[in-house]
């Protein structure tokens, strides 16, 4: 993990992990599933892959938005930094694992642009067919 970077990291899971996030989404469909609430230990990796590509689903929402959200996590993980640390440094990473970098959102964007042309063709690879998105879409604005 520690050549490819946190933004490496990101590429990797969304291109691995298509079981769980096509789990995830077919949750997201359900009406009964909503108000919905998407957390992990940080709530910037994991999380913030889903609620990224959530994001990058709806139009309304612009890129600099998603980008300006996504860096201001990072302040709020301070008080966390040391025990972070030391569960990332078990692992032989740095503390570049705990920031929430101001490029990942568009890097990771651009990765499933050239890789999948864009969040709905990578949605549509994990098996979430455009049907579902628009469903997921019409949720996430109601």
């Amino acid at each position: 993990m520690a050549p490819r970077g946190l933004i490496g990291l990101g590429q990797d899971t969304l291109d691995s992990s298509t079981a769980e996030i096509r789990e995830i989404f077919e949750l997201l469909v359900s009406p009964a599933t909503y108000p919905v609430l998407v957390h992990c230990t940080q709530g910037k990796d994991r999380t913030g892959l889903i609620v990224l590509l959530l994001l990058l689903l709806l139009p309304e929402v612009s890129a600099d938005a998603i980008a300006a959200d996504y860096v201001k996590s990072e302040p709020e993980l301070v008080v966390e930094f040391e025990d972070r640390m030391r569960e990332i440094r078990v692992l032989g990473l740095d503390e570049e694992y705990t920031k929430c970098p101001p490029g990942f959102t568009q890097q990771i964007r651009a990765h499933l642009d050239a890789k999948y042309g864009g969040v709905e063709g990578y949605l549509m690879t994990v098996g979430i067919d455009r049907e579902k998105q628009e469903l997921i879409r019409q949720r996430l604005l109601a």
